[in-house]
């Protein structure tokens, strides 16, 4: 069954999935495989993210919350 996918549903996945600092470890292909997209839709997600400044690249494959004080604790 493929999963919805769009910015929002990317988003909890990488908020549900970061380390404690607000790091997540992955990148287009991770998402891609999640949610049963081609890696095109989810590097273009992804880049959304970014655009509305949720996210940052801090390398290849890391991206770092960057709202996270204000979005609120994470479990």
């Amino acid at each position: 069954m493929k999963k919805y996918f769009d910015w929002e549903q990317a988003f909890h996945y990488i908020w549900n999935n970061a380390d404690h600092d607000g790091i997540w470890n992955g990148d287009a292909a991770t998402l891609a495989s999640e949610f049963s997209v081609s890696e095109d839709s989810a590097y273009s997600v992804l880049s959304e993210l970014c655009d509305h400044r949720l996210i940052e690249l801090v390398d290849e494959r890391t991206y770092a919350i960057t709202n996270w004080p204000e979005l609120g604790q994470h479990d």
